[in-house]
């Protein structure tokens, strides 16, 4: 039985993962229209290839201090602490951050040997709002983690409704992309601050002890840099983008994985409460459940779907499963460094010796083993360049997999050895069940978007069928029950 410290986590942890699945269509139809429009005339592989080359960079490099101070503002916040000042100095450091980009745009232009400078020059407002953008979810996740669902929701809509404007009205090309997400993060950021319950009083000395405690959180950082670099590699021993795009069509259906995240939104604020292992334990089995059927109906229907953004796509279906199985390994991976975060005396104000906490020993291992996986998948790259685009995709896929491996196996260890959880046998049923959506797929294959659409439903049925003999599912169910007869 559930213990009750655990209830208002997985209170929070399903409403916004409802939220997160009633706006699911919406989200999914940003990233299948983006696809669909820079993939196919007039535009091309090419064109997709350098938006999500854009991307990368932005995301995955430009914009690393802003999620470098995100847990330590979530976990300040939570705990009451004055965090203005830390609102400030993220901002200080977006504009760091832009002019830096801004210097090296002629690199990156001469290295996708696309030749539309001004696509990467309005890439600079991306970065700038991203970093406001951070920073005030931090200090919602950290005070009001029930809001967190409700306010992407309405970036959901704004993003989406941005995009079909700016694409099929004014035909921005990835000019409307930029945008669209330019839109959705500022309407983000000010519900944001119109629900943000921190203290904001500008308290310069502990952003400055933020600062230090944060340290060893860039060094998790790092590691994205690190993996983000095959990005860029692959375009330069290529001398094209296209393999990108084979990458990127895998990478964004892959991602519907990390919506079950949405379940641990409130994992900092109950481990701020209580130091439960049943909290951790409580956390993985909502987390299996819901990223098991993620996986289950992306095994079984994305071949289907990647054949609809294009049709040579359905070549990615082998990196879409390596990356599909290494996202959800990422996501119990963030149960466990939440869990450390939050029990690391030295990330404390008070405490002393941040780079030899427990986070810091876990974050330098966890970058070490990550070189070792990048680099193994940029030797196959070269060794092997000459196989096709999506064979090449795979190999990049295999480093990811690697890394995350080894971030499960160095985060449990360290977790465990604070808490002295154990991993409920609950927690392996529906991973292991959402393998059999692989031979489902050659049962359920939808030739349009409406098969496809009612095969989802199938497969949410089959996979909730299977999970029958999964004790923790049939419990929620009948918890859902008794708090539906209790409304009556």
């Amino acid at each position: 039985m559930e213990k009750p410290e655990s209830t208002g986590l997985v209170r929070v942890g399903f409403y916004n993962l409802a939220l997160k699945l009633a706006i699911a269509p919406l989200s999914f139809a940003f990233s299948l229209l983006v696809v669909k429009y820079l993939s196919n005339p007039p535009y091309g592989l090419e064109v997709f290839g350098t938006w999500q080359y854009i991307f990368t960079l932005v995301i995955g490099y430009f914009t690393i201090p802003a999620d470098m101070f995100y847990f330590i503002t979530s976990r300040y916040s939570s705990e009451g602490r004055p965090v203005g000042g830390l609102l400030v100095i993220n901002g200080i450091s977006g504009l760091f951050s832009s002019l830096i980009f801004l210097i090296l745009i002629p690199y990156f232009v001469y290295a996708s040997h696309f030749d539309y400078p001004f696509y990467f020059y309005l890439s600079i407002s991306l970065i700038l709002i991203y970093y406001l953008y951070r920073i005030s979810n931090a200090m919602v996740m950290g005070r009001t983690p029930k809001k967190v669902g409700e306010i992407a929701a309405v970036f959901q809509v704004v993003r989406l409704s941005s995009a079909i404007i700016m694409m099929f009205i004014f035909n921005l090309s990835i000019a409307a992309v930029i945008l669209a997400y330019d839109f959705g993060y500022l309407v983000q950021i000010l519900l944001n601050l119109l629900y943000i319950k921190s203290n904001l009083k500008l308290d310069f000395h502990l952003a400055s002890v933020a600062i230090r405690k944060s340290l060893p959180v860039t060094v998790y950082y790092l590691q994205n840099v690190i993996e983000a670099s095959l990005v860029w590699v692959v375009v330069s021993i290529s001398g094209n983008t296209i393999t990108v795009s084979y990458f990127e069509s895998a990478f964004v259906l892959a991602n519907v994985i990390t919506w079950s995240q949405a379940t641990q939104t409130g994992l900092i604020k109950k481990l701020s409460e209580t130091k439960d292992p049943s909290v951790i334990e409580t956390s993985l089995k909502l987390f299996s459940l819901t990223s098991g059927l993620f996986m289950f109906i992306i095994f079984a229907e994305g071949k289907d779907i990647l054949f609809k953004l294009r049709p040579d796509y359905v070549n990615s279906i082998f990196a879409l499963y390596v990356i599909s199985f290494s996202n959800l390994i990422r996501g119990i991976y963030s149960i466990f460094y939440q869990s450390i975060l939050m029990k690391d005396e030295t990330l404390s104000i008070e405490g002393q010796g941040e780079l030899k906490g427990e986070l810091a020993k876990l974050t330098r291992i966890n970058l070490l083993l990550s070189i070792i996986g990048v680099i193994i998948s940029i030797l196959l790259i070269e060794f092997l360049k000459s196989y096709p685009y999506f064979i090449i995709a795979v190999f990049m896929s295999m480093g990811l997999l690697i890394n995350s491996f080894s971030m499960l196996f160095t985060s449990y260890r360290s977790s465990r050895r604070l808490y002295n959880f154990k991993v409920p046998r609950e927690f392996f049923i529906p991973v292991l069940l959402s393998f059999l959506g692989i031979p489902f797929s050659f049962l359920m294959e939808g030739k349009s978007y409406l098969d496809i659409l009612v095969y989802g439903v199938i497969s949410i049925g089959i996979f909730s069928a299977l999970n029958l003999i999964n004790p923790y599912f049939r419990q929620l169910g009948r918890n859902v029950i008794g708090f539906i007869k209790s409304m009556k």
